[in-house]
């Protein structure tokens, strides 16, 4: 129930001397003295409800069917009763008995199936949510159980000067404890069994189901004697009979909060009494648990527990589980993972929320543990899987195809296997998302090779271009050249990092999204607001591949002006810049193309809505820059690095720092020897590499 937690310093509340003093009389006083630490709880005092739903199945089952109220009914799953209403319980029909023994004990019993938990489980909701109503601090405990921290409420009520009620404890007093009505603790939970009182009632009268409840100063305690008075009544424990509570458990294992395992350990160094376990010195249990896992289960069996109640919210995790008396052969294996796999998507998908992790529990046959040898495996689930589970077969298959992955990896397949138990479960429950902008998203892995170009629906045809045309994912049915509405405005607004290539090969659906995303549509936007007027052939026109050669070549041989060949850019690249030329190639703009735009004077045109018209420092900017280097990356580096490399490679008049093909290797020196290279290992231009 709880997890450990390490252990406080006691001297907080009362000081050293005192603190001894209570040691010295509990070792004289014999093992029952130390409960007595539950009447000096630290901090304010709490009041803490625990509300267990009476034969909680077996009551969904009667408000399903009225008929059945006053017959003896049992829920069968398997092979068992798992629970029967009280009117079978008089009768002699039992918890997990057998349904050969239960109709043996009561011919009449009546039996109703209880393996879909579909209408239990929302009954289960329906009773948190109305408790959430009265108070916040709502802990789930399973379907039927809740812990209700009810000290705010108690506070209110005392605080009324009309509350006549305050010295009448509403139901049980666990052990006839006598009530002291000038005590402070006794008041308050005195209380809060009025307002325990009213939450049962109302839980009745709204839903129709009943339930026991313990009112009590911490959640162990009051679980432990809501049990006390059955059914449908409720219990108050004041502090003076903690001691008594605890000590009438007849084993370890019975204390909330100390499981199976914890169980055997203790069972091994003899502490198999509460009594036992309450006077084993700390050193022992740190020997064998360690000090936080010691000091707890040392304070829970003395009843001392201060965790709080935390709302439980909606459930972190979805599982679904089936157990049978054995399970042998793969191919049994894959048709019960297949069924509980189908359930648990359909409540997935109604619960709203994506899964990103699967775990595969397994179950196996031993004649000394039957129940409690459980293990499991979990694995990641894909990203394209996550956000789409559904019960499509592709989605089926590979879901499965991870849980048989799960399954060898516990099971040799190639030996005899005997399983009695199989779970399924979704965790790591996130809210699904939408936005391909995301990580979780394909669109964000895209990269983009060839840019978008032309306003009309063609693609531009430049020579040079490294565009090619796309599918027709936004074709009309009558396979018209343009699509219909504003498609053509949304290829151009995808961003600048997408491949076209493998854009083009997603299917339609996944394609569609991606356009459709908000990212894709407020980059629409842009691109309406910014577009240049007139454009014949788009931002491709710009970049002749032919020309920029003989340009480049006739520049650098002629080491002409700048007036001779103007610059591309007179600011550094932004990212946003699409550029269709080879990135083997330097970058000039054709001097005939400026036509297609204007610009104030002592601006450049602007090309597209990716360019402006902002002055760069060199009018020779772009005449610097290698042919080795490739312009798409080159266009993703922040400014000033741009600045900076553009600047260095201008110094250097165009001498490539990375060897292209090898090409010195071939040249020799006068004297024979090839000439050294200078290595640079921690230059960033050993990142640019030709493509």
């Amino acid at each position: 129930m709880d997890s450990p937690r390490e252990e406080e310093e006691e001297g907080e509340e009362e000081d050293e001397a005192e603190w001894l003093s209570r040691e010295e009389e509990r070792e004289e006083a014999g093992p029952r003295e130390p409960s007595a630490a539950c009447s000096r709880a630290p901090g304010p005092q709490r009041v803490i409800m625990h509300l267990d739903m009476d034969c909680f199945y077996a009551q969904v089952e009667m408000i399903r069917h009225p008929e059945l109220r006053e017959k003896p009914l049992g829920v069968q799953q398997k092979t068992f009763v798992i629970t029967c209403n009280y009117v079978a319980r008089d009768l002699g029909v039992k918890k997990c008995m057998t349904i050969r023994e239960a109709k043996e004990r009561c011919p009449q019993l009546v039996l109703v199936s209880g393996e879909d938990l579909t209408h239990y489980r929302e009954m289960s909701y329906k009773v948190t949510g109305l408790l959430d109503e009265f108070c916040h601090k709502v802990e789930r405990l399973g379907f039927d159980e809740n812990f209700i921290d009810i000290t705010d409420l108690v506070d209110k009520r005392l605080q009324d000067p009309q509350c006549d009620r305050a010295m009448k404890v509403s139901g049980h007093v666990y052990n006839h404890q006598a009530v002291d009505p000038g005590d402070r603790t006794h008041q308050r939970l005195i209380m809060g069994s009025h307002v325990a009182a009213d939450i049962r009632a109302a839980v009745h009268n709204r839903l129709g189901m009943t339930g026991c409840a313990g009112i009590a100063s911490n959640k162990l305690l009051a679980k432990l004697v809501s049990g006390t008075f059955k059914p449908n009544q409720q219990t108050v424990l004041f502090p003076e009979s903690c001691g008594h509570l605890t000590h009438s458990l007849d084993h370890v294992h019975k204390i909330p909060g100390i499981g199976y395992k914890t169980a055997q350990r203790l069972d091994t160094l003899g502490l198999s009494s509460v009594i036992s376990l309450q006077s084993c010195p700390v050193a022992v249990l740190e020997k064998e648990f360690g000090a936080p896992v010691a000091h707890r289960i040392q304070a829970l069996s003395r009843g001392e527990d201060d965790s709080p109640v935390t709302p439980s919210g909606p459930p972190q995790s979805l599982s679904e589980e089936d157990s049978f008396k054995k399970c042998c052969t793969v191919s049994d294996v894959r048709a019960k993972l297949e069924e509980l796999l189908r359930l648990l998507i359909n409540r997935l998908s109604a619960d709203g929320r994506s899964a990103h992790t699967l775990r595969l529990t397994i179950r196996q046959f031993t004649p000394t543990n039957k129940y409690f040898n459980r293990e499991s495996r979990q694995c990641p689930i894909p990203t394209n899987v996550a956000q789409n589970i559904s019960s499509d077969g592709a989605v089926v298959s590979a879901l499965m195809e991870l849980l048989m992955k799960l399954f060898e990896k516990m099971i040799d397949v190639r030996l005899t296997f005997h399983l009695t138990l199989l779970n399924v479960c979704f965790s790591n429950l996130k809210a699904a998302r939408s936005s391909t902008s995301s990580r979780c998203s394909i669109g964000f892995y895209l990269t983009q090779k060839k840019s978008l170009a032309g306003d009309d629906c063609g693609v531009s045809q430049t020579p040079g271009s490294c565009i090619k045309s796309t599918p027709a994912l936004f074709e009309k049915p009558d396979n018209s050249p343009c699509p219909a509405g504003n498609n053509d405005e949304s290829l151009m607004s995808l961003p600048d990092n997408i491949d076209m290539d493998v854009f083009s090969q997603l299917p339609e659906d996944i394609r569609k999204e991606i356009v459709q995303s908000p990212y894709t549509a407020k980059r629409s936007k842009t691109i309406q607001t910014n577009r240049p007027t007139t454009s014949t052939g788009g931002i491709q026109s710009f970049f002749n591949k032919a020309k920029m050669r003989q340009q480049l070549h006739s520049a650098t041989d002629e080491e002409s002006s700048p007036d001779t060949v103007p610059s591309p850019l007179r600011k550094p690249l932004r990212k946003d810049i699409g550029f269709g030329c080879c990135a083997s190639d330097s970058v000039i703009m054709d001097p005939s193309s400026t036509s297609h735009s204007t610009c104030p004077q002592g601006t450049e045109p602007n090309f597209g809505f990716a360019m402006d018209c902002t002055e760069f420092e060199d009018s020779n900017a772009m005449l610097s820059v290698p042919k080795t280097i490739d312009m798409n990356v080159f266009s993703q580096l922040p400014t000033e690095l741009q600045t900076e490399l553009m600047s260095e490679w201008k110094n250097q008049k165009l001498t490539p720092k990375i060897p292209v093909k090898k090409f010195q290797d071939k040249v020799k020196t006068s004297k024979g020897q090839r000439p050294s290279v200078i290595s640079h290992p921690n230059n960033l231009l050993k990142y640019f590499k030709p493509s």
